[in-house]
């Protein structure tokens, strides 16, 4: 597989693919294309003030630089950034997706600057630049592309601590270099993608809970589409359908309790939330948004405007993580009518025959855990946040690099979340004897060892095992996105 970076059709999956190495090339039109912008940008500068090129910056637009080196005192000034450092293979990914902005030919960057970055993403593992998550506030990534800057120039260590050959940028190459929010948008893809598939896998096991539970098939039939007209409400019933055969499940309730009976009006939003959040992530890596942008006409121009501020992903990530809220409380209500809804004919906490066996009593405490962390999570919705910054001159953030580092938080707690019904749903059709097919006797097969034993006994392992059988699956599961 080779991902050809045109600045025009990086995906979210191909954000993925880049931060796992997979081979890619850049077009050569477009690399062309950021040869005539620098070119065009410099022509501009001779005759007009450029921000960021002949300028200070902030409030110190109106201040013309006398600095000899003006570029390499402004990364030097905005490498602050602070927190633990991002994983490798996200920063791969956000080089990845520095490059492909590069290529749609708006930043007036010089092509020793992408040259500088194609051969950083190439970088062998521990030859990346170590690059802090926080200092961000939705307006562009300053300080995390200040310190891959000066990684660059060979003034700050790589991850293994050594010093590269510098590079030999232009001076003008500072301001767009960090005009973007790459990382953020590489934690939006990352965390899109990782949730897209979670979302998947808690269709299937929501298909054994319907088993065990004996739900009304009555809620996922034909009257959804008319009833609740969106796609992903469609999506959540179908698929629940397809893997619950009729001869599994004879109805225990006229209607179900809403865990069961709103699955598809509540999981479905989070499934449409996402491909929102994915529309948004594709349409901002494929633009170029620095400031200010680079326009080649005849003659070329230049136009300063607010491309790099971040509302549309703030609000993106925002709405994604409040959807999850719903679909994970129905993972919530799975797990607590599994261990003591009556209708089901199941003992009280899928517990042994020993009288005042607590069984699984316990999976409530954790998914109630669970619950709160990802409650947490999307609370404080970020795109709310506004701040005013350099003497007034930036007087509104949108936070969504706040946002993004959420989605990583919550996709950790879904995982358990889903686990937990997991363990859950296969002892509950194990002890019922009700008969399962197709994919669902091959995920029971799966989780043989999750109910080998239903005296009570240590249930760390057990969980621990389901948790590695949802990451599993996820692996292995393909994005759900065109």
């Amino acid at each position: 597989m080779t991902i050809t970076l045109t600045g025009q059709q990086l995906t979210v999956a191909d954000v993925e693919a880049l931060g796992r190495r997979v081979d890619f090339a850049v077009d050569a039109d477009a690399a062309a294309g950021v040869g005539r912008a620098a070119r065009a940008a410099q022509a501009v500068a001779a005759v007009r003030p450029v921000y960021g090129r002949t300028s200070g910056v902030g409030a110190n637009r109106d201040r013309i630089s006398a600095s000899p080196r003006p570029g390499r005192a402004l990364l030097r000034s905005h490498s602050a950034g602070w927190g633990e450092p991002f994983p490798e293979a996200t920063v791969r990914s956000a080089l990845a997706i520095r490059v492909n902005q590069l290529l749609a030919g708006a930043s007036g960057a010089s092509s020793t600057l992408l040259d500088a970055l194609v051969d950083t993403v190439r970088a062998d593992d521990g030859q990346l630049p170590v690059v802090h998550r926080r200092g961000a506030i939705g307006t562009g990534d300053l300080t995390a592309l200040a310190e891959v800057g000066l990684t660059l120039l060979g003034e700050r260590p790589r991850g293994d601590g050594t010093l590269g050959s510098p590079a030999h940028l232009d001076d003008a190459d500072a301001l767009p270099l960090m005009s973007s929010s790459a990382f953020t948008l590489a934690e939006a893809a990352l965390g899109c993608a990782e949730l897209a598939r979670l979302a998947e896998v808690a269709m299937a096991v929501c298909a054994l809970s319907f088993v065990a539970l004996r739900g009304n098939p009555e809620a996922f039939g034909p009257a959804v589409a008319s009833v609740t007209p969106f796609p992903g409400a469609v999506t959540a019933a179908a698929t629940v359908m397809r893997l619950v055969r009729a001869d599994m499940v004879e109805p225990a309730q006229i209607q179900d309790f809403f865990g069961l009976r709103t699955f598809p009006q509540v999981h479905g939003p989070f499934l449409d939330q996402l491909d929102d959040l994915r529309h948004v992530v594709e349409a901002l890596v494929n633009t170029g948004g620095e400031n200010p942008a680079v326009l080649q006409a005849d003659p070329p121009t230049v136009a300063h405007h607010g491309g790099f501020h971040q509302a549309y992903l703030a609000l993106a990530v925002d709405a994604s993580l409040l959807a999850l809220v719903g679909s994970a409380h129905t993972i919530a209500s799975r797990i607590s009518h599994l261990l003591t809804d009556p209708a089901s004919g199941l003992p009280r906490f899928l517990a042994g025959p020993e009288a005042g066996s607590s069984g699984l009593l316990i999976l409530e405490y954790g998914a109630a855990s669970a619950m709160a962390l990802i409650r947490e999570a999307a609370s404080a919705a970020r795109s709310i946040q506004w701040v005013s910054v350099s003497a007034g001159v930036e007087d509104g953030a949108s936070h969504a690099s706040v946002s993004t580092a959420r989605l990583a938080e919550a996709a950790d707690a879904y995982r358990q979340l889903i686990a937990l019904e997991l363990v859950a749903a296969v002892r509950a059709v194990g002890l019922s004897g009700r008969p399962v097919s197709g994919e669902l006797a091959g995920l029971m097969d799966r989780c043989a060892h999750l109910i080998a034993e239903v005296d009570d006994h240590d249930l760390a392992p057990s969980v621990a095992a389901a948790v590695d059988v949802v990451g599993h699956w996820v692996a292995a599961t393909p994005l759900p996105f065109p």
